[in-house]
């Protein structure tokens, strides 16, 4: 077992391949810190295996990132957290999410926002930054679990706003419907099983839908659409 803090929360892994090795050590608690550990997260060699014969273009080394990833987020929604399948980019001590399907161009979007701000801008997390709510606030952390680009960096910024973008010829942005932006939030996360679960979930969901500004944004992956998603973006910031 090692001693995490992820998103603020103190708990215990149990891993032993390369990348989560890897990627766990900016997590881990310093000899000497205060250390009070909530949970444990651990995959048995059984479930790797499992989970590896349901999937078998994964290696035992995939299927652990994969899957305590997965026990740790769903163990977030108990802490008022929710994980959203994005690409979050900090600029000025605001995080921008980016949220999509994988394959539209989240990530690429963002390394566009890097190389248009350039030392103003780095990548919080490239796929699976952790939401939570603290004393009112929604912020963004980064995590361990960042898809296969492995960016992340284990802080906590505020959230400027959230946006979900598709391909289009021209670049436009706009304030997301509600009911639009709920379904395309729900496609991009974890939702969790049980009752309790379930209630938290959507008590946090609700939460953060009305502290950050939502947006919908066609663009077409050129520094055009970065001036377009940080000019809306920015003008949305509640300060």
């Amino acid at each position: 077992m090692y001693d995490l803090r992820v998103a603020d929360i103190d708990f215990r892994l149990d891993y032993k391949y390369p990348t989560m090795l890897k990627q766990c050590e900016a997590y881990r608690v310093k000899e000497g810190e205060s250390f009070k550990p909530v949970f444990g997260v651990a995959v048995a060699d059984e479930g790797l295996e499992i989970f590896k014969n349901d999937n078998p273009n994964l290696s035992l080394n995939d299927c652990e990132y994969l899957l305590t990833g997965a026990v740790f987020y769903e163990k977030l929604i108990e802490y008022k957290g929710v994980m959203l399948h994005s690409s979050a980019v900090v600029v000025d001590g605001y995080a921008y999410l980016f949220s999509a399907s994988s394959g539209t161009g989240k990530s690429t979007h963002t390394g566009l926002w890097l190389k248009y701000f350039g030392d103003k801008a780095y990548i919080l997390n490239d796929d699976k930054p952790a939401l939570r709510i603290i004393d009112g606030e929604v912020y963004a952390y980064g995590s361990p679990w960042s898809g296969k680009t492995d960016l992340n960096r284990n802080e906590r910024v505020r959230i400027a706003g959230i946006c979900f973008i598709e391909r289009s010829e021209e670049n436009h942005i706009e304030k997301a419907d509600t009911f639009d932006a709920f379904g395309r939030f729900f496609t991009q996360t974890v939702r969790p099983m049980g009752k309790e679960s379930a209630e938290a979930f959507m008590k946090t969901v609700n939460e953060i839908f009305e502290n950050v500004p939502m947006y919908i944004m066609g663009c077409n992956m050129s520094l055009e659409a970065v001036e377009t998603s940080y000019r809306a973006m920015t003008e949305g910031i509640k300060r």
